[in-house]
């Protein structure tokens, strides 16, 4: 039995994600701000197991006991292997430094970069004496490693997460079974989030029209392509030995 531990399953490529894994019928906990009912009816309907939990990653004292939670519900016996896929994202704020809110600005913080980091901690402190494979997968952003005018504390939050996801792969080769750990860089993909930026001030984000344009020629990613192939990524070989992955150079 694989089990699969996916936040910011409510829409987007979490969804995504966690739709193509109830369809092949792998256990899937869903972690998100709101619940997916789709999804939930989904599971149920092809009778495969989910269990969905309506967390918001933000409160980051709330991870701990969420986790404990999660693996108090599984049979560590019957798992074949294990993946954490942390996808919850946030944007705002979007505009210059020195007008940001700095309530939006923690909370951007919390869920970008602590939460996965929390995530992970918790993750592998539950599954270090399982001998199966075990894989944690970062959702990433070219902004990772491009600045964006007005777009700063996404941008630094997900490099922050690059270089979380190379420091326990560092950690990770000095055990017997290590955690093996990837960055996975999706894209531009039609989500939510891509509509929340074609509409922001100009001013406030410089790039907005090219964001705009690949939207009017519908250059966008699907969520459900981009899903697949991150999916295939987690437990196959590798095309190399970076654990820094950008889809579209593949």
């Amino acid at each position: 039995m694989k089990i699969y531990i996916v936040t910011g399953a409510s829409s987007g490529i979490g969804e995504a994600i966690a739709r193509k894994l109830i369809l092949e019928r792998h256990t899937v906990f869903c972690i998100s701000r709101k619940r997916n009912e789709s999804l939930i009816e989904l599971a149920s309907s092809i009778q495969t197991s989910l269990w969905y939990f309506e967390t918001d990653l933000g409160k980051s004292g709330l991870i701990p006991g969420l986790m404990n939670e999660i693996f108090k519900l599984m049979d560590k016996d019957q798992i074949s292997a294990i993946s954490l896929i942390n996808n919850a994202g946030i944007i705002e704020p979007v505009c210059p430094a020195g007008n940001y809110d700095n309530d939006e600005l923690q909370q951007l913080i919390h869920v970008n970069l602590l939460a996965p980091m929390l995530l992970s901690n918790e993750f592998i402190k539950h599954t270090r004496e399982l001998v199966i494979p075990r894989s944690i997968v970062n959702i990433s952003s070219g902004a990772a490693a491009s600045p964006y005018a007005g777009w700063g504390p996404y941008c630094s939050s997900k490099a922050g997460l690059e270089m979380f996801t190379r420091v326990l792969n560092l950690e990770q080769k000095q055990k017997p079974h290590p955690v093996r750990v990837l960055s996975i860089a999706p894209g531009i993909v039609d989500t939510p989030m891509q509509g929340r930026l074609r509409n922001t001030n100009d001013a406030d984000f410089p790039m907005k029209p090219r964001f705009e344009q690949l939207y009017q020629h519908n250059l966008l990613s699907r969520p459900a392509e981009v899903a697949e192939k991150i999916i295939n990524f987690i437990f196959c070989e590798l095309p190399g030995d970076d654990e820094i992955i950008d889809l579209r150079k593949l």
